[in-house]
């Protein structure tokens, strides 16, 4: 005997469904608590949405310390349904029954000795029915390669109603996308008396190849529309005369809805299902928004402090859908009086408090002989900072060519010039290069062209764009640049990053990623080069590698891992420690490099990421669930370095950093909460300082000779003074925390994933 198993399956479901309550009465019993027992193939979230019946629990898990002091605002209180409790019975076995295990069996005990009712449900689940023989007619005449490829039923595996309609609906849509409009499927199944093996077959009726017909455009508002017919033709994959395929109705409705001014797009076939006519009109229904937008956001992170954006857009300057924006954005507000504190913690200090922004206008033109193709223009300036690394002032353009080769899979090329100027990069300087007087200084951090040209590649095959759970992506950029490109500092660079997603059922995943890096530096060519000591093989701060941060190696701070370097004031050198009757280093210590500053005061000392020229970094997470579905748990193992232009890459320098985390499902994405531990304590880095010559100390020290404290605690001038210059000091000092537990752990704050 052959049924329709969709049907038979959906029969049972309608014969057991029940309005859930509308609302909780208190003159029933509270649930306290829902178990389930016996179940091995389903999990308790799964079975647990399959049922009415809800026990009490907290709204959410922001309200949770309320739930826990009973404040009943926060809590979401469950009560029994009397008449749903056998139908919940049954709902289960149906859960069951539509996957295969027609045998199951489900039992519901009622225990109302607490204060409330707990429910257990007793599962016996059988075992399943097995799919022995699976048959597909109809196909010998079809042209459709790969039609019967990885179907999500096959031999062996339960015979699951749910995918035996999953393999109906995967064949029609194949159909469907190489010109068979009106395919059809037709299933069924058989299961022999007294057995667990089933005969699955399907019979497929293609119907005629069909191809688009007219096209008509019209618009759903009235009045003038902004937009003009051939703009709206020209964005979608399919022109009168094409083979009908349904995905390009899809596609060109997306394109549609990626044009700003577009509210809504809706692109319909019509077709007479009966006639299976071989012509399928199409018609487009636009909704235009505003043709002028304004946005204004505020927002807060330790890196940018308070921060602020403005942004204008004409979304069809001068017609054919063309995207003009102007954006103004400023950063560290109030940095310098927060950061001391965990609001801005991440800014860095002295000259890193200081005001950043950026004013930019871009122009986007959509479509370029393809609506895959894209073409953009901007223009900006601005100043950023690396949390104390260095600070770029720019003014430059950019152009780029965009092309979309596939389903969320990008390949970008572009060229940006620009004129940089570096500041608070001495120490980077020095230590990088070498680079220590004033004059070798200037010619690297003056005004230089950095104009690289750039090849991009983005593939997105996770299901989900803020939470993955399963899929990959891949991430690949190269950059190029030299006096062919205009650019005053030349270089190579190469940087690539794979993640991947598993899931491994009731809402857990493991997730993992590798990055790595890797930037061959050329001849520095600056216009203020001719009488410095500038070496050739030089790399922009820009454009060097930094680790260890929120979405890096969290066992670290940001930009933590890797070459870093301590300075100190020539003052705290010379003077007197508290405690102490003698100096810590003399001035000529100084002068030759022979200076120990390893007693100095830890608050004395500031460390500055110098970044490398090589980049590795892998992690590994699993992500699980926590409480309900807002709140998940995490534990993690990142690894990775940075190696500079001077060291090998060894793989037993890899850092090593475990860790544990909590996010929160927010309506902005997860809000990110981890712990990482490192195992590394305290570093012997390198010192720099300013280098010093005599000078002769008169009343008043009018000529700024230095006053370093002395051993009565207050200052005194000596006959030295400080000069533009730094001097590397030979010892190193030991900088990075204690070698307690407490001292290794490091806490991120963040929005969304780390990877």
């Amino acid at each position: 005997m052959t049924v329709r198993p969709g049907l038979l399956g959906l029969a049972l479901v309608l014969a057991i469904s029940g309005t859930s309550p509308a609302a909780a009465q208190t003159s029933r019993p509270e649930i306290v608590d829902i178990r389930f027992e016996g179940n091995q193939v389903y999990g308790d979230g799964a079975l647990e949405a399959a049922i009415v019946n809800r026990e009490t629990s907290c709204r959410n898990a922001f309200l949770l310390p309320l739930c826990l002091f009973g404040i009943e605002a926060a809590v979401d209180r469950g009560y029994l349904d009397p008449d749903e409790l056998p139908r919940d019975a049954l709902r289960l076995q149906a859960y069951y029954w539509l996957r295969g295990y027609r045998d199951a069996r489900v039992e519901v005990e009622r225990d109302d000795s607490g204060d409330g009712v707990a429910l257990t449900f007793r599962i016996v689940e059988g075992e399943p029915v097995l799919v022995e023989e699976l048959t597909i007619e109809g196909t010998e005449d079809v042209a459709a390669e790969g039609l019967l490829d990885d179907l999500p039923l096959s031999v062996g595996e339960p015979m699951s109603s749910l995918r035996i309609e999953a393999v109906r609906d995967t064949l029609v849509s194949r159909l469907r996308e190489v010109g068979y409009a009106h395919a059809d499927v037709f299933s069924g199944f058989l299961i022999p008396a007294d057995s667990r093996a089933a005969t699955v077959d399907f019979t497929v009726d293609p119907g005629p190849v069909a191809r688009f017909g007219p096209i008509q455009v019209g618009w759903a508002q009235e009045g003038t529309p902004q937009l003009d017919e051939i703009t709206v033709r020209r964005m979608v994959p399919f022109s009168q005369g094409s083979l009908y395929r349904f995905s390009q109705l899809v596609d060109g409705q997306r394109n549609l809805y990626s044009l700003d001014l577009v509210e809504t797009a809706r692109v319909t076939e019509q077709r007479d299902t009966l006639a299976r006519d071989t012509i399928i009109p199409v018609n487009i229904l636009l909704t235009e928004g505003d043709l002028h937008r304004v946005r204004t956001g505020v927002g807060w992170s330790t890196a940018d402090c308070f921060n602020g954006e403005l942004r204008w857009t004409s979304r069809n300057f001068r017609g054919g859908a063309r995207r003009l924006t102007a954006r103004g954005r400023i950063s560290n507000i109030l940095a310098p009086n927060l950061n001391d504190s965990f609001v801005c913690s991440g800014v860095g200090s002295d000259e890193f408090t200081r005001l950043n922004g950026q004013l930019a206008v871009e122009l986007i033109q959509p479509f370029v002989f393809s609506p895959r193709n894209s073409v953009s223009a901007s223009a900006f300036v601005e100043r950023q900072s690396v949390t104390n690394v260095y600070i770029r002032e720019a003014i430059g353009t950019s152009i780029a060519f965009t092309r979309e080769i596939g389903r969320q899979a990008t390949l970008a090329f572009s060229y940006q010039p620009a004129l940089t100027r570096l500041e608070a990069g001495e120490v980077f300087f020095c230590i990088s290069f070498l680079l220590c007087t004033a004059e070798d200084i200037q010619a690297f951090s003056s005004a230089n062209w950095l104009s690289p040209i750039a090849a991009t590649l983005a593939l997105n095959r996770s299901n989900r764009l803020l939470n993955p759970t399963a899929g990959y992506s891949v991430a690949l950029s190269l950059e190029y640049a030299s006096s062919y490109t205009l650019s005053d500092f030349v270089y190579a660079r190469a940087l690539g990053e794979v993640a991947g997603y598993l899931g491994l059922g009731e809402r857990t995943v493991l997730a993992a990623r590798v990055r790595g890096g890797n930037v061959r530096p050329g001849a520095f060519r600056s216009r203020g080069r001719q009488n410095s000591s500038v070496p050739d093989d030089l790399v922009h701060p820009q454009k060097r590698f930094y680790a260890g941060g929120a979405a890096s190696v969290r066992g670290f701070a940001e930009n933590q891992l890797g070459p870093r370097v301590v300075n100190s004031d020539v003052e705290n050198l010379l003077g007197v420690p508290t405690g102490e009757t003698e100096p810590l280093c003399l001035p000529e210590q100084v002068v030759d490099g022979s200076c120990d500053g390893s007693g100095l005061n830890p608050d004395d000392l500031v460390v500055r990421a110098t970044g490398g020229t090589r980049l590795l970094e892998a992690s590994l997470e699993l992500r699980f669930p926590l409480y309900g579905n807002d709140v998940q748990g995490a534990t993690f193992l990142d690894v990775g370095q940075v190696w500079d232009q001077q060291s090998e890459v060894e793989l037993d320098g890899l850092e090593l950093t475990p860790g544990v985390g909590v996010r929160y499902f927010s309506p902005i994405g997860p809000i990110r909460l981890d712990v990482g531990y490192r195992f590394r304590g305290a570093q012997p880095l390198p010192l720099l300082t300013n280098a010093i010559e005599p000078c002769t100390v008169v009343p008043g020290n009018a000529n700024r000779c230095l006053t370093p404290r002395t051993a009565d605690g207050t200052s005194a001038p000596i006959p030295w003074t400080a000069t533009d210059d730094l001097r590397p000091l030979g010892p190193r000092v030991l900088f990075g925390g204690g070698n307690s537990f407490w001292d290794r752990l490091q806490l991120h704050f963040s929005i969304g994933q780390a990877f």
